[in-house]
């Protein structure tokens, strides 16, 4: 499958619409985006692949310059490719990854044109397996995914850099039917554990450009028990 499309959106972000008069000029943020790309599967149904291609542009874009100011970037550009596949190689198991290139810029904005907007990274990369114990009478299922992010800028200036960083996740869920219950309706529940950010990374995740001398870091090594059912 190919497709492209275009499409363009505004909103009053900028616009001072509290104190609108009459004859005045109403300045509003706008869109517009370009994207193209292709589909398929194949295989039987087993693989899966999906590449598109895309450009931004906005235009007086609101940016905080520090807690008590905020600044219009007359244009914020983006330009990028994703990629993604998946793939059922044997039954039961499953690979997939996905990446994203991302090349963003300030176009028109005062000593900043041409820097990165804060907290872009040019490049994600997911990726992850999995494999499903379908034929136990209680199924039971096993997966991990590994997740990079790139160095990205804390503030308009790009002089401060929030470094790269990975992480790995991992979990297993049972799948129990309802009649091993005691409850017929039940199709079954699923009682899930996830381990996240196994290595227990320490990184840095948001960075809010009011508070440039402070940053989000990710959460932890975090361990999840979870329980679901479906009637």
């Amino acid at each position: 499958t190919l497709y492209s499309m275009y499409a363009t959106a505004y909103d009053p972000a900028v616009a001072a619409i509290f104190s609108v008069t009459p004859n005045a000029t109403l300045q509003l943020t706008s869109s517009r985006i370009y994207e193209t790309g292709a589909k398929q599967t194949l295989w039987g149904g087993k693989a899966e692949w999906t590449v598109a291609a895309y450009d931004i542009q906005q235009r007086n874009v609101y940016v905080p310059v520090n807690t008590t100011t905020v600044d219009v970037a007359g244009e914020v550009a983006s330009k990028g490719i994703e990629l993604a596949g998946a793939v059922r190689p044997i039954d039961g198991l499953k690979l997939w990854g996905n990446a994203a290139f991302n090349h963003a810029r300030f176009v028109n904005f005062d000593v900043w044109t041409g820097n990165t907007p804060p907290n872009v990274a040019p490049v994600i990369v997911n990726g992850g397996a999995s494999y499903r114990f379908e034929h136990w009478r209680w199924p039971v299922e096993f997966g991990g995914s590994v997740r990079h992010v790139g160095n990205r800028y804390l503030f308009q200036d790009d002089a401060t850099t929030l470094l790269a960083y990975t992480t790995a996740d991992a979990y297993a869920f049972v799948d129990i039917p309802g009649r091993d219950l005691g409850r017929p309706e039940l199709e079954n529940l699923r009682v899930t554990f996830r381990v996240r950010n196994l290595t227990n990374a320490v990184y840095a995740q948001w960075a809010d450009t009011t508070y440039p001398d402070q940053v989000l870091l990710g959460a932890p090594r975090t361990f999840e028990l979870a329980a679901s059912a479906r009637w």
